[in-house]
C-alpha cells in the first residue's frame, strides 16, 4: 500500500469510530451540560452599553 492509501484507511478507521461514538458523546453532553463555559462566553460576547449604538 502506497503512504497515501495508508493515510485514508487510517483517516476511515478514525470516522468511523468518530461515527460510532457520536450517540454516546450526545448522551453524555445531554446528561452532563457545561454550563460555566457557556456563561463565560456569554460574558465575552457582551458589548459595552457606549459601543452598542455606534
Amino acid at each position: 500500500m502506497t503512504i497515501i492509501a495508508t493515510l485514508g484507511a487510517y483517516a476511515g478507521l478514525a470516522l468511523l469510530a468518530l461515527m460510532a461514538a457520536t450517540p454516546l458523546l450526545v448522551e453524555l453532553d445531554q446528561r452532563f451540560p457545561v454550563t460555566r463555559r457557556a456563561k463565560a462566553a456569554e460574558r465575552e460576547h457582551r458589548v459595552p452599553a457606549g459601543l452598542a449604538s455606534a
